[in-house]
């Protein structure tokens, strides 16, 4: 089903004081038969939030430990008070420091990773750790799984996961080389709604071919406009009449699913990271 666009409604929005600002609160008001994710518009790295009908949340990277008032600045805003499970999607998402910061502030019960990055994990927490590889499932709850679409090792690549509930197919890339391309190319991807789009550099971006075979309805891209796009990755969404949102521009972005269809809901954070400098 066609994705139904939303500016978000005051009624999600109340206001609190924090870190000696004001901060925006969000509430999705995540039900049964809903789960949401949420982009974190954070400096460094690539972070975004799973939230459950049940209350679980499970973080996906953790974001640079010398930035970490940003993330719980967003886990203020969001009522995010507990954390189950986090997932490492590449190398250059580990920081060792605030992983174990992290596990030891929330009781995290597990931390999913792929098997090519498990020697990089910091030893302190290899207890908790839960290796997957390609084609392999995670369970989130009955109807809310994650599979390892590819699981790769080489420079550039790591854990490309989709999530699939009742009929909805979210896809998170963090590969871009030109192996995980035909990796990709092999995988029945044509059913996602919405992709994750990895940025390595502006030099590099996903190819035409790999856009059309994924056909998604919404991309989302950690960055923005001015500083990093690639015209050929722009002409090529553009071309597919794909909805684009930035974290750079945008700000918050949450998607929202329930049976039926999806909304995605933006919360602007231009204050916010003034107030970050």
């Amino acid at each position: 089903m066609r994705v139904i666009l939303s500016v978000v409604l005051s009624s999600l929005l109340v206001c609190s004081n924090a870190y000696g600002m004001k901060v925006p609160k969000v509430d999705l008001r995540v039900s049964q038969e809903e789960y949401a994710i949420s982009f974190l518009p954070v400096q460094i790295g690539e972070v975004a939030v799973l939230h459950l009908a049940s209350g679980n949340h499970y973080l996906v990277n953790t974001g640079s430990f010398k930035e970490r008032n940003q993330l719980y600045y967003y886990f203020n805003q969001m009522h995010i008070n507990n954390i189950k499970g986090l997932i490492i999607t590449e190398k250059s998402e580990v920081d060792s420091v605030m992983i174990a910061e992290l596990v030891k502030k929330f009781g995290i019960e597990e931390i999913v990773v792929g098997k090519s990055l498990e020697p990089s994990m910091p030893k302190q927490v290899s207890g908790i750790i839960h290796t997957i590889q390609e084609e392999e499932s995670y369970t989130f709850s009955d109807d809310l799984v994650m599979r390892a679409v590819h699981e790769g090792n080489e420079r550039r690549e790591g854990l490309d996961f989709s999530i699939t509930f009742f009929h909805h197919h979210f896809l998170w890339l963090s590969s871009q080389s030109s192996h995980s391309e035909e990796v990709l190319m092999s995988k029945p991807l044509k059913n996602v709604n919405i992709v994750k789009i990895p940025v390595h550099s502006k030099s590099e971006s996903i190819s035409h071919r790999l856009l059309e075979h994924v056909d998604p309805q919404t991309a989302i891209l950690y960055r923005s406009k001015e500083r990093l796009l690639n015209g050929d990755m722009l002409e090529a969404i553009n071309e597919a009449w794909i909805d684009l949102y930035l974290t750079g521009q945008h700000g918050l972005i949450s998607v929202k699913f329930n049976k039926r269809n999806y909304e995605v809901l933006t919360f602007d954070q231009e204050d916010v990271l003034k107030d970050e400098g």
